[in-house]
């Protein structure tokens, strides 16, 4: 696999907050999360529309490219929304993701703004 840096493509850049992401060790260390939960999360992140913050991937395909049975992948997301780091939305008659976006961030502030109310509408 080839990996090119982009220059001046930063439509397509995803911002991770430190901060926030140490927070998520000690969660591993409790056995709160899990290491598959981590790689879950960047797999997750890897496929986010930046204009919107949904992650419209099914379940089926996120465990087919991890190399992942869905006994194992499905604990996995489950734990990642009881932490609030993902959230489940409704789109038709589908289901979308959304990572946290105080953790993730993508775009300008007014869109990190609607991303926000989002992601706590799908958490309530």
């Amino acid at each position: 696999m080839e990996l090119k840096a982009r220059v001046n493509e930063w439509e397509e850049f995803t911002m991770l907050i430190h901060g926030e992401m140490r927070k998520l060790w000690p969660l591993v260390r409790e056995r709160r999360l899990k290491p598959l939960d981590l790689c879950v999360v960047q797999y997750l992140a890897s496929h986010m529309d930046i204009r919107t913050g949904r992650i419209e991937v099914r379940t089926k395909d996120i465990g087919d490219d991890l190399g992942v049975c869905a006994r194992l992948l499905t604990p996995s997301l489950k734990r990642l929304r009881e932490e609030c780091l993902l959230a489940k939305g409704l789109k038709g008659t589908g289901y979308y993701w959304m990572l946290n976006p105080h953790v993730w961030h993508v775009g300008g502030q007014r869109t990190h703004c609607k991303r926000v109310a989002a992601f706590q509408e799908l958490c309530d």
